[in-house]
């Protein structure tokens, strides 16, 4: 059997959207214990870990669209303190938008890294998740490369308000990624036998 290369995808586990700021949501926080159960089991087997990290200028375009929040060099865009002890052995990539695959060091990194998975879990499952994922997926094809895509449905969550139902946001983000050909994993613990 060939010899897996994995590499996890940790997005958005950083204060500013589970603990703190304009744009939080505590009930992510209960996804926290399966991404970092993963976390361990990679760093254990010294598979690498790519941390994407929201940290934006105060004039970020993206602001437009969203109230200011995760500014660089704030507690909002640290990481969540569990996975803090964990930090040195991420790649760590901070980003100025939703899609950490317009990161600028994102395509040296992963060209650097030459995996056979990327494992993405984290959030927000409908946004930065997602559009991750696509995007990933989408050079993958470009360029007909021998790479999976994965995301872990029980490591991934969304934030809920009135006009923006978890559940519902959740089942349309999967089902949307089921469709572009990304393998959607039930939960954390299947990875971890795959490991």
């Amino acid at each position: 059997m060939k010899d897996r290369k994995p590499c996890l995808v940790v997005i958005d586990m950083i204060n500013g959207f589970i603990f703190e700021g304009a744009l939080s949501d505590s009930s992510i926080d209960k996804i926290s214990g399966n991404v970092l159960a993963l976390v361990k089991d990679f760093v254990e087997r010294d598979y690498p870990i790519i941390s994407f990290r929201d940290s934006h200028q105060k004039n970020s375009k993206e602001f437009n669209a969203f109230p200011p929040h995760c500014l660089e060099n704030t507690n909002e865009s640290e990481l969540i303190e569990s996975l803090k002890p964990y930090e040195n052995h991420m790649i760590t990539l901070l980003k100025n938008s939703t899609n950490g695959f317009m990161q600028p060091q994102f395509m040296d990194t992963f060209n650097q890294l030459d995996r056979d998975e990327y494992i993405c879990v984290g959030c927000c499952t409908d946004i930065c998740v997602l559009q991750f994922a696509l995007s990933l997926q989408g050079y993958i094809n470009e360029h007909n490369l021998e790479t999976r895509v994965s995301v872990v449905q029980d490591s991934v969550e969304t934030f809920n308000l009135p006009s923006h139902s978890q559940n519902e946001y959740n089942r349309a983000a999967m089902n949307i990624l089921r469709g572009a050909g990304i393998r959607v994993v039930a939960s954390y613990k299947e990875i971890q036998d795959e490991l």
